[in-house]
């Protein structure tokens, strides 16, 4: 078929995206611009979005313009960036969050380090935006939602198993009962998918890390009364001993969304004992597990926290992301703890590169062929970023045993992870994976 050939349907049925949150409703973006028939299934009665602000990076606003020029620009419309101009190329300024634990050392409060794009400061201005921007999600959510087809979802749809029959046609099973075809099937399903059960086997489960996260959004104008405006409306990484929190603004800085996160002593391995991943917790509990820490900031949070705490997972595993017409995308693959503040961006990079590569098979009888080119350039990069993330957690707690306290340690060290995540070519990683379809 001669370059440029539009990817054929099966005649009368589409791809099932199945999830929509952000990477599938990215995913269904892509898709649609190569004209590509396509429906997405989700387990909610609407499109929703749990959680406050997510971060992007280059890579991850970069990737949004590669998906449709269109998407980019709706996220510009709504993301926040550091206020400071000294602060155009900060991605998040590091403070120690406790008193240093050696004599004469420094206090809480003080400055550590700046975390700047020192490779490449123009990149993010190129396309409109800074080093780091962040979104509340409901925002980025309607901006997706407002470039597809009010028919491409059907809602209350919890999936729950898929069959394929002998003309390779797939039926999706729901929980409800209900049916539906698909000439193919992509997990966008999250950190708890069925669909990776299918894909993967066991092996690839959700793995609890030790970790808990404490949310707070607090009303700007509350937290520069206490903290000042600088500590406000730029984005501020607090290091502790054994915990650290981060701090942003959003929603054009009229809030401070405040994520705390707690580290259980080392075991082995860590295990998380509730049923849900999301339990009741107090404020006094969040003051005891952060004693210590600098007054002004834990008083914030504790009295603006939400009365509960949120268990970090991360999936970390060496299958493949596809098996025949069955495929997997951002979470559902390859969830990792927000430490680095990628996760979201890895989806995004995702729904590009497969977008591109279902587009450029032509059929969706050799689809099979670009999950596995996806696979292959995909999972190497997705999979560091899940380990490089639990270590980033690591270190913000100063619990890394090479790094420990050392401040130019961990800035060398941040410096090269942020260094990798931001400037990967992705048009090149598109390349290197059509040269295998």
């Amino acid at each position: 078929m001669p370059n440029g050939a539009t990817f054929q349907n099966h005649p009368t049925l589409p791809i099932a995206i199945v999830g929509g949150g952000l990477g599938g409703l990215a995913l269904a973006i892509g898709l649609l611009k190569h004209h590509v028939n396509v429906h997405i299934y989700e387990a909610a009665p609407a499109f929703s979005q749990i959680g406050a602000g997510v971060t992007f990076g280059y890579n991850s606003t970069r990737a949004l313009g590669l998906i449709d020029e269109r998407l980019l620009e709706g996220y510009r419309k709504h993301a926040t960036f550091n206020e400071d101009p000294e602060g155009y190329n900060t991605f998040m300024s590091f403070r120690w969050g406790m008193d240093e634990q050696r004599e004469g050392g420094k206090m809480a409060g003080d400055m550590m380090f700046n975390l700047d794009d020192k490779w490449d400061s123009e990149a993010a201005r190129s396309i409109g935006v800074r080093t780091r921007s962040c979104i509340h999600r409901a925002r980025l959510l309607e901006e997706m939602v407002a470039l597809l087809p009010p028919d491409i979802a059907t809602f209350s749809k919890s999936f729950e198993s898929v069959l394929e029959h002998a003309d390779g046609t797939l039926e999706l099973r729901f929980t409800d009962g209900t049916t539906a075809l698909a000439c193919a099937a992509i997990g966008c399903d999250g950190v708890r998918s069925k669909m990776r059960d299918i894909i993967c086997g066991p092996g690839a489960d959700a793995t609890y890390v030790g970790e808990y996260a404490y949310r707070a959004m607090v009303p700007a104008a509350e937290v520069e009364g206490v903290l000042g405006r600088e500590y406000a409306r730029n984005g501020q990484l607090y290091c502790g001993y054994g915990s650290y929190i981060v701090t942003y603004p959003v929603e054009d800085y009229a809030f401070t969304n405040m994520v705390a996160v707690h580290h259980e002593p080392i075991t082995s391995p860590y295990s998380w004992k509730e049923s849900d991943w999301t339990v009741p917790a107090t404020s006094d509990e969040f003051a005891k597990h952060f004693e210590g820490w600098h007054g002004p900031l834990k008083e914030l949070v504790k009295n603006n926290c939400q009365p509960l705490k949120w268990a970090l997972f991360n999936i970390r595993h060496s299958r493949p992301y596809y098996k025949g017409k069955l495929s997997l995308l951002g979470d559902s693959a390859h969830a990792a703890t927000p430490h680095l503040g990628a996760g979201a961006g890895m989806a995004m990079e995702d729904a590009y590169l497969l977008a591109n590569l279902i587009s450029a098979v032509h059929s969706a009888d050799a689809i099979e062929s670009a999950f596995r080119a996806y696979d292959a350039v995909r999972r190497p990069r997705t999979q560091k970023v899940v380990e490089y993330s639990r270590l980033a957690g690591l270190a913000c707690d100063f619990m890394l045993p090479e790094y420990d306290d050392n401040v130019e340690k961990l800035r060398d060290r941040f410096e090269e992870w942020y260094q990798w995540i931001w400037h990967e070519d992705l048009p090149e990683e598109l390349e290197a994976a059509k040269k295998l379809l």
